[in-house]
């Protein structure tokens, strides 16, 4: 088994999918580099190669140990963090492959392999086990966040042996009182004689026990909101001694071989990283990179539970024929199949504008208007993307459990596993409801900008100027309806065109309405950008485009569904929350 080569769909977005050209030559400097590639066709061949040697220690050494993570969980004792052993096992075969921080440079220790190609590690390792692929996580990603803001000094002491996978890190931003809530954190970071000390505490951080923890904390006295905050390294000990308190990890019903911690700071000596009160822009950076991560995360579950359904379907007989052959099951299979494709359509579309964002910045003379263009799309996506790969794969292994009847719910059979798993993704990185508010607050500041769009929308799809693109055009036009719609029942007409021409923009309480029909408008937009990449893949693919159409022609319906109710304009639920 290899779970690159074995994968047909994605195998298809690799080939034919993404645009490797119109980045690859920009990470790459030209092709200088006497270590890298000389071409793209020359990095192409690597990234398979590399790939398939990852697809197959997934498939043969990661997977076959998921299970027992599972049941033997995150232990703790004397004050330290116990990883399940397969856990560990899993990891250093990951670092013996090299395998630790692909994207990084090389000269840190990576190998300057492009976004898409990690999102490739990381959904084939979050297929074999999501706890895996969690932990494998806080390697390159602090050391992304060091290598951004850090000083050389920093980057040196930080960045490789995290590249290495000789150190693990963390990402310490949620409070018990602060959660989606940032601007009301608590964590405190004072200069003491030269020396930074960090006193507070944070809850749920994943790996809270590695090695170093980024901590965001507020350096400014008296500063209120997102202004005055900071980011931080706290080294896990210091002068031989604990630097901060780690306290009993999580027991929870879903990724129980991850460590889940809340972290206790007293005067814990620190390192500033990066300017003094940037650590907001630094955590928004990191936010915007993990919801795109847990949406991979999504991806390797939903396929696991697919393959895993599939092969229960073809080998489970009843009355006379496998249950694949049974009208329903097969109709639940090929949604299945349809909904994970849009899904790794959309993904692999923002780690492709990841990667020619970064290329252009790489430039000796960056296109800071196509830059800015770029970033545009990947903010409007970035929302969608967790919202729909958690979303929807909480439905594709709900639908894995129920193919297999009542073995889905027995720990012997793994799809009961892949479902526990899948409960998080709507949940942590902001919740499903935190990313239909930020795509309605993008959408809005959006429309302002240019007061035609209040008529027009502003909205639009890249469609093929056949059936199939008229089908995606209906759904693009029908949230613009609906979106305006909802602004209009809750600001008026008159507000609107007054905020466009540079009028006061209306507050909360006056956009009420839209705020409670943000996630019917974030699942509208959700699928209609999930069927613009599906159907982006599959031009000149006839195979490729009958899955584009099952998933686009069945999805009409429901962003219609979606338009209907937000046009009714049923304010019960205001009226309930305001007596």
């Amino acid at each position: 088994m290899n779970f690159f080569t074995d994968n047909a769909d994605l195998q298809h977005v690799f080939k034919n999918g993404i645009a490797w050209d119109g980045f690859v030559p920009l990470w790459e400097k030209g092709f200088s580099d006497p270590e890298g590639p000389k071409s793209t066709a020359e990095a192409r061949e690597l990234y398979a190669a590399s790939l398939g040697e990852i697809g197959a220690l997934a498939a043969e050494q990661i997977a076959p140990r998921a299970q027992a993570i599972d049941d033997e969980g995150v232990g703790f004792a004397d004050g330290e963090v116990a990883h399940p052993k397969g856990l560990l096992e899993n990891i250093e075969a990951l670092r013996r492959l090299g395998a630790m921080a692909v994207n990084l440079p090389r000269e840190h220790g990576g190998f300057n392999f492009p976004m898409s190609v990690g999102v490739t590690v990381s959904e084939m390792i979050g297929r074999a086990c999501s706890n895996t692929m969690l932990l494998h996580a806080f390697y390159q990603g602090p050391a992304l966040m060091v290598l951004r803001a850090g000083s050389a000094e920093q980057i040196e002491r930080w960045v490789k042996p995290l590249a290495e996978g000789k150190i693990s890190g963390s990402v310490a931003m949620t409070e018990p009182d602060a959660g989606s809530d940032v601007g009301n954190l608590s964590t405190s970071a004072t200069l003491d004689g030269g020396t930074w000390r960090v006193s507070g505490r944070k809850q749920f951080i994943t790996n809270g026990c590695g090695d170093m923890c980024l901590v965001l904390a507020r350096s400014e006295p008296g500063s209120k909101g997102l202004d005055g905050l900071s980011m931080l390294v706290v080294p896990r000990h210091q002068d031989g001694r604990r630097n901060y308190v780690v306290a009993k990890p999580e027991k929870k019903s879903t990724i129980r071989g991850s460590a889940t911690c809340e972290l206790a700071f007293d005067q814990s000596a620190a390192e500033l990283l990066g300017a003094r009160g940037s650590g907001f822009s630094q955590i928004l950076m990191f936010m915007n990179e993990a919801r795109v991560a847990v949406a991979v995360q999504g991806l390797g579950l939903s396929q696991a539970a697919l393959e895993s359904a599939q092969a229960y379907a073809e080998r489970r007989v009843q009355m006379g024929r496998p249950i694949a052959r049974h009208e329903l099951v097969a109709d639940l299979l090929g949604d299945m199949r349809a909904e994970l494709a849009a899904m790794r359509a959309l993904v692999y579309r923002c780690s492709e504008l990841q990667d020619r964002i970064l290329g252009l910045e790489r430039s000796a003379t960056p296109d800071t208007k196509a830059i800015a263009a770029l970033k545009r799309e990947l903010r409007d996506r970035t929302p969608l993307i967790k919202w729909f790969g958690a979303e929807r794969t909480l439905w594709i292994t709900r639908a894995a459990v129920q193919v297999h009847g009542g073995y889905g719910v027995v720990r012997e059979y793994e799809v009961e596993r892949h479902y526990r798993n899948a409960l998080i993704l709507p949940i942590y990185e902001g919740t499903s409801q935190i990313q239909a508010l930020m795509s309605l607050k993008d959408q809005i500041k959006w429309t302002l900008e240019k007061p035609w769009r209040l008529a027009t929308g502003a909205v639009r799809v890249a469609a093929s100027e056949d059936t199939l693109g008229d089908a995606l055009r209906e759904m693009a036009d029908e949230y613009n309806r609906a979106f305006r719609s909802a602004l209009v029942e809750s600001a008026g007409a008159g507000a609107l065109v007054r905020a466009a021409f540079g009028g006061p923009a209306p507050d909360r309480e006056g956009m009420g309405y839209a705020l409670l029909c943000a996630e019917r408008l974030c699942t509208m937009l959700a699928y209609a950008r999930a069927g613009e990449a599906l159907a982006a893949t599959a031009q000149g693919f006839p195979e490729r485009r009958r899955l584009a159409e099952r998933f686009v022609h069945r999805s009409l319906p429901l962003v219609k569904m979606h338009g209907e109710i937000v046009r009714g304009g049923d304010r019960s639920t205001l009226e309930a929350i305001t007596h």
